[in-house]
């Protein structure tokens, strides 16, 4: 694609955001609703994760416990109103953008909630557990850890919504195809800045500064990369298919 027409590409898009900001305030309440609502279970969720580490934690300071409990809440909002979020995207700025997908948009959502599903389900029943036990595996007998409240909140929020949302990587890469923002040969020649991309990502995310948690980020989120190559490859593909015809 020509510069300039990109160009033309992020400048309508910045005048549609500009626009939504009605969309914005709207999800930002949604937000903030649906984390009110979710303190009613979130001395639940804490449980839940506290099984995974079969042990109790520890609070630092008489508000830690208070701040663990509202986080988890947060984290919660902030999952649940992905749906609201991408609806609103879709009409507001998308729908606007690209007037012939707008028959596509209750497909895409439910896509995009189910890959962000699938993200938070394997954070939860494959990361979280080995982060976990690689992070308390350096008790001696005569060293025991006391764990934060809040860090283990932390650790664990930030580990579900950062690969909740790594998933839609490729459903992005599919439509970025569409419109021809990403092509094989981006791909290509830029995948040693991906590789770089994705480890300074998983440094930046992981809350905790060991090689073993960075590298369980990075190696999701390199798969995550490769697997929008090869989407991008086969819409580039059936467009040249399409192109012959």
């Amino acid at each position: 694609m020509p510069e300039e027409l990109l160009e033309d590409w992020f400048r309508a898009f910045v005048s549609e955001l500009e626009k939504a900001r009605k969309g914005l305030v709207i999800y930002a309440i949604c937000v903030l609703v649906l984390s009110a609502a979710s303190l009613a279970v979130a001395q639940q969720i804490l449980q839940i994760l506290v099984g995974l580490l079969h042990r109790k934690l520890v609070a630092f300071n008489p508000s830690e416990g208070f701040v663990a409990v509202y986080s988890i809440a947060i984290y919660c909002g902030l999952g649940l109103s992905l749906p609201i979020g991408a609806a609103l995207l879709w009409r507001g700025v998308v729908a606007r953008l690209r007037p012939e997908w707008r028959g596509w948009g209750f497909a895409v959502i439910g896509a995009a909630t189910a890959f962000f599903a699938a993200g938070v389900l394997f954070a939860y029943f494959v990361l979280l557990p080995a982060g976990i036990r690689f992070l308390v595996g350096f008790e001696t007998k005569d060293l025991h850890a006391l764990l934060s409240a809040r860090r283990f909140v932390s650790f664990c929020g930030t580990m579900l919504l950062v690969m909740g949302f790594a998933f839609e990587t490729p459903l992005i890469s599919f439509f970025l195809a569409r419109i021809g923002w990403l092509t094989p040969g981006f791909f290509r020649h830029r995948w040693r800045h991906a590789v770089l991309g994705c480890v300074v990502l998983a440094a930046i995310v992981t809350p905790t500064p060991d090689a073993y948690n960075l590298t369980l980020m990075s190696v999701p989120l390199l798969i995550l990369f490769f697997a929008s190559f090869v989407i991008v490859w086969a819409v580039d593909r059936a467009g040249r298919r399409r192109g012959k015809e």
